[in-house]
């Protein structure tokens, strides 16, 4: 599932809770259903090409399907371009999200 209203992004943010790498900065908070959602934020400043930010989307998307999170609510944020690879997208994202299910 998807995070849709602005309420809900907010939600994560106030919570504090965060996750950092390199390019990436992931908010989270926990929700009161069985399931978890999704917000990808991707500024349209920072990547020009509409191809390259839904790349970035369907990376986040797969790698937050394979986590099995149940009861929380996350938000992820491309926070510097300077160090955003696309070649190892995928592997940053599914670090932010390793250290998210340790936690």
């Amino acid at each position: 599932m998807r995070l849709n209203t602005p309420q809900d992004f907010k939600r994560c943010f106030i919570s504090r809770k965060k996750i950092k790498n390199a390019a990436f900065t992931l908010h989270y908070a926990e929700n009161d259903s069985q399931t978890a959602r999704l917000g990808v934020n991707i500024a349209k400043k920072k990547i020009k090409k509409a191809v390259d930010r839904n790349k970035i989307k369907r990376a986040a998307r797969e790698a937050f399907r394979r986590c099995h999170l149940k009861g929380i609510d996350v938000v992820l944020i491309l926070k510097n371009e300077k160090f955003y690879d696309q070649t190892k997208c995928f592997t940053m994202i599914n670090e932010v999200f390793n250290d998210l299910m340790k936690k």
